[in-house]
């Protein structure tokens, strides 16, 4: 029998989500154990230098945290049964999309649930859960107050806040609904198969579904979005998907998640990256969609992120010339743009963005 890797996650964690049906697309052997008081500290940030799921320790017992940076490494090291596109421009766009689940809509899943009582509750004590599961040590009520405070604290930065919550859940309500009609005629956003991107999409819907606010927003089976759940789940067992399309969508079926994502997420990881090279902290203030405007915290973290995916769609564009094409690749490139001199690193990208297609 094959040595089996080691999955640390936590039940309300989207991005052990992720990578729990990544390791099981990939048809690899896991051990799944749960984060507790003791493994948090004696494994994942004595391994890692921090206490965050998912955690991946290879058979070699190398350990792995940041969901992307799992899926890369272990796309290298095991790459059959491929979970990115082969075509390099597509590659660029599924970045694009798991970057966006990852770091966008990961604010309305984090609202919807601590800022609804009934959802902050259920949290609670399933983070309680988790903590004490093999750690007796700790009291369950004790953990209940404890450990969320650290993920409430992250909030405001975020822009998830009261003020910003309505906004939020329509912009959730606006991707349900561009979803809809992707799945209505595709089985998955990289067509045949599930890529990391619809890996990313599913640990933070599946996340929301499960909470009392979010479920009434997420995962309905008879809605084409909660068909694409259940696919996903299906290929992870091993079974066939329902859906009988295997082509993947074009430039023009995505144009609305790409609108989406430009006049969002894009725009506020430029602004962040423009605001940056001002002043290392601060507020943030950005205009998305619309004329909505948006307060966060200036975050070095997310210009990060900006750099690893400019460097994916540079890669992409290097390439094949576009990510998409058409009027997908239109609404990215030209909200891009407005980096300016920030994309000189990335030339090709930058020609792009600078005649995006008409």
């Amino acid at each position: 029998m094959a040595t089996p890797y080691t999955l640390y996650v936590m039940s309300n964690s989207p991005y052990s989500d992720k990578i729990r049906m990544y390791l099981r697309l990939k048809r690899l052997p896991v051990v799944e154990v749960r984060e507790n008081l003791r493994n948090r500290e004696q494994v994942l940030r004595a391994r890692t230098g921090r206490t965050m799921v998912p955690v991946v320790v290879t058979p070699a017992d190398e350990a792995l945290n940041d969901s992307t940076h799992i899926t890369r490494t272990l796309e290298a090291a095991c790459p059959v049964p491929p979970l990115r596109p082969a075509d390099p421009g597509r590659r660029g766009l599924d970045a694009l999309l798991e970057d966006y689940a990852d770091e966008w809509v990961v604010r309305v899943m984090l609202a919807s649930r601590w800022l609804h009582e009934p959802d902050a509750e259920h949290n609670r004590t399933v983070i309680a859960a988790d903590m004490t599961c093999g750690a007796p040590e700790v009291e369950v009520a004790v953990a209940k107050e404890i450990f969320p405070q650290g993920i409430l604290a992250t909030l405001p930065p975020m822009g998830a806040t009261r003020e910003t919550l309505g906004f939020l859940l329509d912009d959730l309500g606006g991707l349900v609904t561009d979803l809809d009609a992707l799945f209505a005629a595709h089985r998955f956003l990289g067509g045949t198969e599930p890529t990391v991107a619809d890996l990313a999409f599913y640990g933070q819907l599946n996340q929301i579904r499960r909470d009392p606010t979010g479920r009434v927003m997420v995962g309905d089976p008879a809605r084409p979005h909660g068909r694409w759940l259940a696919d996903i789940e299906r290929r992870a067992d091993g079974a066939a998907a329902e859906h009988a399309g295997d082509a993947a969508p074009d430039g023009e079926a995505l144009a609305p998640l790409a609108r989406r994502i430009a006049r969002t997420y894009l725009r506020f990881a430029v602004a962040n990256a423009k605001a940056l090279e001002e002043a290392p902290k601060g507020p943030l203030g950005v205009e998305l969609a619309d004329g909505v405007p948006f307060q966060a915290a200036r975050a070095g973290y997310n210009r990060k992120c900006l750099q690893a995916l400019l460097g994916e769609l540079e890669a992409a564009v290097a390439a094949a010339g576009r990510l998409a094409g058409e009027a997908a690749d239109r609404e990215i490139f030209a909200e891009l743009a407005s980096l300016g001199s920030l994309l000189a690193p990335y030339p090709a990208l930058a020609r792009a963005c600078a005649s995006p297609p008409a």
